[in-house]
């Protein structure tokens, strides 16, 4: 009689550490093995067999353990019985009781599986129960592909997300500017991006699509492609984010929406922005702390949201954070946020930069702050210095 606690906790070894598999084929060679390993005591296994269809045949492609019988007429005559019989099968064979799974269900591959041979005396689950651990086996597989699966939709994603990051710094003047962004999930909903307009004005802008995972990332990306394509030097920014709002309202997400800051940063410390519903940045000078909070409300919910323009000088010696509430919003374990204040006493330690040091020293100061290095929200950080 299988023991089942015990028998999920080897289901679960059978998997665990498995390499990437990019075909069912490639997985079936990785596990069989392992069934023998870890299963063969429960299910009292001497064989595993693999099987393949080959130009409307099947045939036997790879064996471990004892030397069995080819199982490949039997697999094609009852494949060819249609869906009434479909895998898992567990019958008697004169070499002993023997069972099949599929390993995808579009085709196979075909994993067979062989108990004791007649004589031999090693325990094995009566019939029924043999054919209930295939079933679960079987199982176990389908959602292992299936996690695979997710996974790598992900890390595509994920790839994408990073690529529309900017790379490197760029060169605007005497201007220190230095980001980072850190999702949540394998993929978030921040991002921050500089635009050069032209040789004296530098574009700005930190977004953070509600939600996080896929769905988040998806519509970050649609913000920093429709940045990049909709910025024009003689486009007032007004416009510009009235129109993107109209796009993202248009999307047909109610549930979800964008905050957003962008700026026009001009060599001579000018900066003119639209905060539509974002954390306010943080300009520190010598005058002190100040938040930039001109602008509307947040993405997507008014298609007819109007917003206006804010202006700010960014004074010699001093330093501009733009950021998003994964970073106020950093919790500790008694629940205390960093809070804006956490950012000011950062952004004046780090008023006369370096910026890569500054952004590095904020991402240790958060995750000391939680006490943990995993984010409960995208942490995103824009920091801009005009040297003195």
């Amino acid at each position: 009689m299988i023991e089942l606690k015990a028998f999920y906790r080897h289901v679960e070894r059978v998997f665990e550490g498995l390499g990437p598999a990019r075909s069912a084929r490639r997985l079936a060679e990785q596990i069989a093995p392992r069934l023998l390993e870890h299963l063969g005591g429960a299910l009292g296994l001497a064989a595993v067999q693999l099987y393949a269809r080959e130009g409307g045949a099947v045939r036997l492609g790879r064996q471990w353990g004892a030397s069995r019988p080819d199982l490949a007429e039997e697999i094609a005559r009852r494949l060819a019985g249609g869906g009434a019989d479909e895998p898992p099968w567990a019958f008697e064979h004169p070499a002993g009781r023997a069972g099949v799974i599929d390993v995808d269900d579009a085709g196979g591959p075909y994993l067979a599986l062989f108990g004791p041979a007649p004589g031999d005396l090693r325990p094995a689950p009566p019939r029924g129960e043999f054919l209930s651990a295939l079933g679960s086996l079987r199982y176990a597989i389908a959602q292992h592909l299936h996690r695979r699966a997710l996974e790598d939709v992900l890390e595509q994603a994920r790839t994408i997300q990073m690529s529309l990051l900017p790379a490197g710094r760029p060169a605007f003047g005497t201007f220190d500017v230095c980001g980072a962004s850190l999702p949540a999930q394998r993929v978030g909903g921040d991002v921050y991006d500089w635009l050069a307009l032209d040789a004296e004005t530098l574009a700005l802008v930190v977004a953070d699509a509600s939600g996080h995972g896929l769905p988040a990332a998806l519509q970050a990306r649609d913000v920093t492609v429709g940045l990049r394509m909709g910025v024009e030097r003689d486009l007032k920014i007004t416009r510009m984010v009235e129109k993107l709002n109209r796009i993202v309202h248009r999307s047909g997400l109610v549930t979800r929406f964008v905050s957003l800051v962008f700026g026009e940063l001009e060599m001579n410390g000018n900066l003119t922005y639209i905060n539509a519903g974002h954390p306010p940045p943080l300009l520190l000078d010598r005058a002190g702390a100040h938040e930039l909070t001109v602008g509307g409300p947040v993405l997507g919910p008014l298609p007819d949201a109007v917003y206006k323009m804010g202006f700010a000088h960014v004074d010699r010696g001093a330093a501009l954070a733009m950021f998003s509430d994964g970073v106020i919003e950093c919790r500790a374990p008694d629940g205390a946020m960093f809070g804006t204040e956490g950012v000011r006493a950062w952004l004046e330690a780090w008023r006369e930069g370096p910026g890569e040091a500054a952004v590095a020293d904020l991402l240790r100061r958060l995750e000391a702050h939680r006490r943990g290095p995993t984010p409960e929200d995208d942490t995103t950080v824009l920091y801009v210095r005009r040297p003195a």
